[in-house]
Parts: structure tokens; C-alpha cells; sequence
């Protein structure tokens, strides 16, 4: 029995040693979580209109609209109760994908979401994104140096941002 309780008091101790030792390091600065984060896209995350985050974002080039890329039917919703919280799935067959862009056009800063990807990547890949009020979503796919896009009317009950 002792040692049972023996055992655990150790258990507590190391683990409250090690907690105490990593506040410690986070505290003097050796340890900064911003160099932990990923690359984060500001100025496209902050732009206003759909044009500047894509040009911020993907530079200059042609935006094909083009059946390889699609919403799965429902997903974004053509209706949704509540816009905080619209589910979307982007399917492609599309080789060598860089990048996924969503765009909600009439929020406040309508890039929803960024993603770099590798070409080992296979879609369908799922989501779920705030929109303000009813709204034109946008999905923009960056592969092999091209732009492909897709789009649908999402209509909101509740707004999700504000």
C-alpha cells in the first residue's frame, strides 16, 4: 500500500516539477510562441474586398472558372440557420494543388481561410467557416501555376461576424 501511494506522490511531484520548470522557460523568454505559428497571410486576411485578398494572396493571375473544382451540393448550404458556424467541402481532381483560398464576399474581410498545401494532398477537404449575411462563397484553387475557382450563393438567418 505504501508503495502504491509512494508511486503516486512521485508521479505528482514530477509532474508539477516539469509544469513549474516550463512556466518558468515561457516566462523568461526563451520559449516564444510566435515562432511556433505557421505563416500567417496578414495583409490578405485584413484586405476589404474580394480582388485585394485574392491579389495579396495569389498575386497576379487569371482565374479560370472551371468544373474541376466544385462544392460538394449542400456543403456550403444554399440556406444556413446560422452563419457562425457553415460547413464547406471543396472536391477536386485536380494534381499538384499549392493552395486553397475561401472567400466570402460580403464579409467584413473576406478571406475565410488559407491553406498551403503539398501535392500529396487529396481532396475532398472539409470545413467550417463564419459568414456575415447572404453572400457569394468562393472557393479559389492554385495548382501548377493556374487558378481554378467555383462559387455559391449561401443565404444567412443568423450572422456569424460582425
Amino acid at each position: 500500500m505504501t508503495s502504491e501511494t509512494d508511486q503516486q506522490r512521485r508521479q505528482v511531484l514530477k509532474g508539477a516539477i516539469s509544469a513549474s520548470t516550463l512556466a518558468m522557460v515561457a516566462a523568461s523568454g526563451l520559449l516564444l510562441p510566435k515562432q511556433l505559428l505557421a505563416h500567417w497571410p496578414k495583409d490578405a486576411f485584413n484586405a476589404e474586398t474580394v480582388e485585394d485578398a485574392l491579389l495579396t494572396l495569389l498575386g497576379q493571375a487569371e482565374v479560370a472558372e472551371d468544373s474541376a473544382v466544385s462544392f460538394k451540393v449542400g456543403t456550403p448550404p444554399s440556406y444556413a440557420v446560422n452563419g457562425a458556424s457553415v460547413p464547406i467541402q471543396i472536391l477536386s481532381n485536380i494534381a499538384n494543388i499549392e493552395r486553397i483560398a475561401v472567400l466570402v464576399e460580403k464579409n467584413p474581410f473576406p478571406l475565410a481561410m488559407s491553406l498551403d498545401i503539398t501535392p500529396a494532398v487529396r481532396l475532398p477537404f472539409k470545413s467550417m467557416i463564419k459568414i456575415r449575411e447572404d453572400s457569394q462563397v468562393i472557393a479559389i484553387i492554385r495548382a501548377n501555376g493556374k487558378l481554378y475557382k467555383t462559387s455559391r450563393f449561401v443565404e444567412v438567418d443568423i450572422g456569424g461576424c460582425g
